[in-house]
């Protein structure tokens, strides 16, 4: 690669801001919303950030022991409509990402499986929030219990065959990113070219 601009002779991005003070904004279940005050340590202006502190999140791909991709239906309300999405949630305080994965699948679905995969994480986005998203893969999925799901959760439960679902990503019918960057990892697994050819195909 080459570098074909920069700000300035001096400047190195991986040098901290100092810390001016900050105070909270607003608090929810979700996150706390921080004005942060930093100084650039390149021109030593002012600025206020707005930043979001929330819990980690997981995303987990997991199919069935007869090859199909489990699929939860709800509506968001941060875009008044209904998304198709793999399983996912918040780890809870203490929580280690693959318990988390462990415990949405089998609230969300019902299902469980011995057989884990991480696909690394993502950070959802880095210019306010500072939190990761993981990602697993869940393989030989049974159904073992009902639903447990929140009071406010409402959903339904799909089992995909792997190319039904693959036209609904090419389509464009999948727009949750965090969905797709599970989906981009998957591939880029070391493992996925040879579990690929095991999925059922019409």
């Amino acid at each position: 690669m080459r570098l074909i601009a920069t700000h300035s002779p001096g400047f190195d991005p991986e040098t901290p801001w100092e810390d001016r003070g900050s105070r909270t904004t607003a608090e929810s279940r979700l996150f706390s919303q921080i004005a942060a005050r930093r100084s650039s340590p390149h021109t030593a202006r002012e600025h206020v950030f707005t930043r979001l502190i929330c819990p980690d999140w997981v995303n987990v791909i997991a199919f069935t022991e007869a090859g199909e991709l489990l699929v939860v239906e709800q509506y968001r309300h941060g875009i008044d409509a209904s998304t198709q999405e793999i399983i996912g949630g918040v780890c809870e305080v203490g929580e280690e990402p693959l318990l988390s994965a462990q415990r949405e699948v089998l609230e969300e679905t019902g299902h469980a499986t011995d057989h884990w995969v991480s696909l690394g994480f993502c950070e959802p986005n880095p210019a306010v929030q500072n939190n990761k998203c993981h990602f697993f893969l869940a393989l030989g999925c049974r159904e073992v219990a009902p639903l447990d799901l929140d009071p406010s959760e409402e959903l339904r439960v799909w089992a995909y065959p792997w190319d039904e679902w693959q036209e609904r990503m090419r389509s464009g019918s999948v727009t949750h990113a965090l969905v797709l960057a599970a989906f981009l990892r998957l591939t880029l697994w070391e493992g996925w070219e040879a579990f690929e050819k095991t999925l059922f195909r019409p």
